[in-house]
C-alpha cells in the first residue's frame, strides 16, 4: 500500500498520525523461523539485512508484517547516509525495523481490517525484547503539531492514515498520505557532467522529477559523494547512457552532460526550493534502489481536500479544496479561500459589521450559482447575523461578515466574490458611501472610461472626493463616502443628479443612458445610480469575480484611466504585487463624508 503525497498537515480525530520513517520498505513474510523479506518493487533484502532477518526468525510467529527498515545515528534518529553505508557493507549501524501493520496472522487475512485494529493485534503480538524489532506508535487527530515536531527534530516527515482504512496492497491510496520535511526528497537521475579538475568518473548528477508522465529538470548535485560513490555509479551509468536528452526541456548545466535513460532513483538533501523550481544546494544523499523510477510517474503531490482550520476563535473544516471553480486556470475552491485569507487586511475594512448577499457557485464559475439572502437556520451557530423586514418577503437574516473566520466561511460556502451592503448594522437606513455604477452593456471600456473620466470631471467641479474600480467584470465602479450621514434617499438623489449632469455631456451623450431597461436603452452604457437602495450590493474592493482569469475588483488612481485599461489586467495572481507597489488606495471612501447640502448647493448653481 502507497501513500500520496500531500502539501500540508491537517488535524482530524479520524486520522492516526505516525513517524515517517528515512529508510527501506519492507514487507516480511514470517513462518515459524523461516523468513522471507521484500523491498517495495519485491527485490529480496534477507541478504542485505541479516541482522533484522534473525530478530525476525527468533520472533517465531506466523504472520505477514510492513514496516521501514533504518539505520540509527549517535544520537538515535533515523540516518539514511548510514544506511547506505550498511547497504554497501562499509560499516556497522545500528538498525531497526519499525513495524507499523500487520496484514496476516496465524492463516487469517487481516487486510479488511480497520488499520486501528490490525495496530492493536500487532502491538498485542510484538515482542517486548528486541531493540531490533520495534512498533511503529501513532497519535490521533493532531497532524500539525506533529509535522512541526518532527521537523524540529530533524525527522523525514510524517504519514497521516484514515484510522478505519483497510490495507490496499499495490495501491496508491487517500487513505495514507505522507507530508514530508521539504528539504528531503526522492529525484530521477537524468544524466551526468564531465568532472573538473582533479575530481573523477563524473562532475554532478543532473536530477528530474515527473510532471504527469513529463521529467522536469530540477537541478543538478555534485556534493554528497565519496570516493567509492562516483566509481560505483560511473559503473552503473554505463548501461544506461543514451543520446537522447530524457528532461521535457533540455537543461543547461554547467558542464557537457551525457544523458542517461531515467531508470535510477536518488535521495536528494537541499535547503529551499528557488523560483524557477530548482533545488538550492542539493546534496546527494544516497541510491534508492527499493523505489523504481517508473513509479514515481504515478506519484505526484496533491493538496489536501478537507482541513481544519483555526481562525480566531473559531474553527472551519474546509471541504472539496480541490474542486475545480475555474477550469482554464485550474484554480481550485482551495485557491478562492486561500486568496480571501491573504486578502483579508485589505477587503476587510469594505465587508466588517455589514450584511451580505451571498451569490454561491458550489461548482464554480460553470456551475449554476444562485443567490441567498435569507441563511437562517443555514449557516453555523456562531456566525452573525441581522434581520431585515422586507415589505415583500418578510423577514430576511442577512449573514453579517465580522472578520476574517466570516470571511473564509462564505468562501467556503462556494462565495467566490463578496456583496457587502452599503450600509453597517450599526446604522442599517445610513450607506458608507453613495455609489455610481457604470454597466457598459457591451460597448468598449475604452467608453467606459471615458465616462469615468467625465464623471470626475464634475465630481472635482463639486469639490466631492470619490474613489474608482473595476468591477471585476465589464464594468466600473466610482465611490463617494457619506460617512453614514445620510440616508438611501438622499444617496439615490447625489447620485442621480451627477449621473443626470454627466449624461448631458457632449463627448458621451450618444452612448450613454439612464434607462434602467436593457431593451429600452439599446446597447448605451447605464449610468446606475439605483443600486443606492436598502439591501443593494455591488462587489466589494478587491472581490474575486466569478468570470474566466479570476478577475478582481480592483481600485485604481484616476490617472491610471486611459485608453487600453482592461479589467481583465487585474487577477488574484497580480494583485498583491499591486498592493506591494500602491497599498490600499481606496480607504478615502472609508474617511470623512462629503458635506451634501454643500454639494448640492454648488449643483444648483451649476445650472444656475
Amino acid at each position: 500500500m502507497l501513500a500520496t503525497l500531500v502539501d500540508e498537515p491537517f488535524d482530524d480525530p479520524n486520522w492516526i498520525y505516525e513517524i515517517k520513517w528515512d529508510g527501506y520498505r519492507v514487507v516480511s513474510y514470517l513462518n515459524k523461523g523461516k523468513v522471507e523479506m521484500r523491498s517495495r518493487n519485491n527485490l529480496p533484502f534477507n541478504e542485505k539485512f541479516k541482522v533484522i532477518e534473525a530478530a525476525l526468525v527468533q520472533w517465531n510467529i506466523k504472520a505477514v508484517i510492513d514496516g521501514e527498515i533504518v539505520a540509527l545515528d549517535e544520537e538515535g534518529r533515523a540516518s539514511f547516509q548510514q544506511l547506505q553505508n550498511v547497504l554497501k557493507h562499509r560499516e556497522d549501524a545500528h538498525l531497526v525495523y519499525y513495524v507499523f501493520d500487520i496484514l496476516r496472522y496465524d492463516g487469517r487475512d487481516l487486510t479488511q481490517l480497520p488499520l486501528l485494529e490490525r495496530k492493536q493485534i500487532l502491538k498485542s503480538i510484538f515482542p517486548a525484547n528486541d531493540d531490533r524489532l520495534r512498533y511503529s506508535d501513532h497519535i490521533v487527530g493532531k497532524g500539525k503539531a506533529f509535522l512541526a515536531s518532527a521537523v524540529k527534530h530533524g525527522l523525514e516527515g510524517i504519514m497521516a492514515k484514515r484510522a478505519d482504512s483497510i490495507y490496499e496492497a499495490g495501491v496508491r491510496s487517500g487513505s495514507w498520505l505522507k507530508m514530508k520535511n521539504n528539504q528531503r526528497m526522492e529525484a530521477i537521475i537524468g544524466g551526468f557532467t564531465l568532472p573538473r579538475r582533479s575530481r573523477k568518473f563524473f562532475g554532478a548528477i543532473v536530477l528530474g522529477k515527473y510532471v504527469g508522465k513529463k521529467l522536469v529538470y530540477i537541478g543538478h548535485s555534485g556534493s554528497g559523494f565519496d570516493d567509492n560513490d562516483l566509481r560505483e555509479l560511473s559503473r552503473r551509468f554505463k548501461s544506461l547512457i543514451t543520446d537522447k536528452c530524457p528532461f521535457e526541456t533540455v537543461p543547461h548545466t554547467n558542464e557537457p552532460a551525457t544523458w542517461l535513460r531515467p531508470e535510477l532513483v536518488c535521495e536528494i538533501k537541499f535547503s529551499e526550493w528557488t523560483k524557477d523550481k530548482i533545488l538550492r544546494h542539493p546534496i546527494f544523499m544516497g541510491m534508492r534502489d527499493d523505489k523504481k523510477a517508473s513509479n514515481e510517474k504515478n506519484e505526484k503531490m496533491v493538496k489536501v481536500d478537507e482541513k481544519t482550520m483555526k481562525v480566531g476563535r473559531q474553527e472551519l473544516t474546509l471541504t472539496h479544496l480541490n474542486k475545480v471553480y475555474f477550469p482554464k486556470e485550474k484554480y481550485t475552491k482551495g485557491d478562492v479561500i486561500n486568496y480571501y485569507h491573504d486578502i483579508a487586511p485589505f477587503i476587510l475594512p469594505y465587508m466588517l459589521d455589514r450584511p451580505q448577499s451571498l451569490n454561491r457557485h458550489p461548482n464554480g464559475i460553470t456551475g449554476a450559482n444562485f443567490y441567498q439572502k435569507n441563511v437562517a437556520g443555514k449557516v453555523a451557530d456562531w456566525v452573525e447575523t441581522y434581520r431585515f423586514n422586507s415589505e415583500s418577503q418578510g423577514a430576511i437574516d442577512f449573514m453579517v461578515c465580522n472578520g476574517e473566520a466570516s470571511l473564509l466561511y462564505m468562501a467556503s460556502l462556494g462565495c467566490i466574490e463578496m456583496n457587502p451592503w452599503h450600509s453597517r448594522t450599526a446604522s442599517p437606513d445610513n450607506p458608507d458611501w453613495c455609489v455610481i455604477d457604470l454597466d457598459p452593456d457591451g460597448n468598449p471600456y475604452d467608453q467606459v472610461i471615458t465616462v469615468a473620466l467625465v464623471i470626475k470631471g464634475i465630481l472635482d467641479e463639486l469639490k466631492v472626493t470619490a474613489c474608482c474600480k473595476t468591477s471585476g467584470a465589464t464594468g466600473m465602479h466610482i465611490y463617494i463616502p457619506l460617512k453614514a450621514k445620510y440616508g438611501y434617499d438622499q444617496s439615490r438623489m447625489l447620485a442621480r443628479l451627477i449621473v443626470e449632469m454627466a449624461h448631458e455631456d457632449a463627448r458621451i451623450a450618444t452612448y450613454t443612458s439612464l434607462e434602467r431597461t436593457p431593451a429600452k436603452r439599446k446597447k448605451k452604457i447605464y449610468l446606475d445610480f439605483l443600486q443606492n437602495r436598502a439591501i443593494q450590493t455591488l462587489a466589494a474592493p478587491y472581490s474575486v469575480r466569478p468570470r474566466p482569469g479570476a478577475t478582481v475588483s480592483t481600485p485604481l488612481h484616476w490617472e491610471e484611466l486611459k485608453k487600453g485599461l482592461k479589467p481583465e489586467d487585474f487577477t488574484i495572481k497580480n494583485i498583491f504585487d499591486r498592493l506591494k507597489d500602491v497599498g490600499d488606495i481606496f480607504k478615502p471612501v472609508l474617511g470623512k463624508g462629503i458635506d451634501l447640502e454643500k454639494t448640492v448647493g454648488r449643483i444648483e448653481k451649476m445650472h444656475a
